[in-house]
């Protein structure tokens, strides 16, 4: 009985020549962080929660009507809770 042969596959060959022990160089976190980020994201880190679409819908178009954005309401939003319990307002507005 014949057995047919297999076809090398490369990716095979390549994980094989792969040393398991080497670990690859580190990899400065500042770099790893701010890599890709436009400037007006440096330093600043995305908050976020699911709610029903209506709610976005509703923040949207109240946002609009306040000819602002979104990001604006939302840092107004933030501040109002930190105010509520006696926090700082540390959330950044727009001028």
């Amino acid at each position: 009985m014949m057995t047919a042969k297999k076809k090398p596959n490369p990716l095979m060959a390549g994980l094989e020549q792969f040393d398991r022990n080497t670990t690859p160089p580190p990899v400065l976190e500042a770099a790893r962080v701010t890599a890709g980020k436009p400037p007006s994201r440096q330093g600043a880190v995305q908050i976020a929660g699911f709610f029903p679409e209506d709610v976005r819908a509703q923040l949207k178009v109240t946002a609009a009507e306040q000819r602002r954005d979104v990001q604006d309401m939302l840092a107004e939003a933030l501040n109002l809770i930190f105010a509520k319990y006696g926090k700082p307002e540390i959330a950044p507005r727009k001028p």
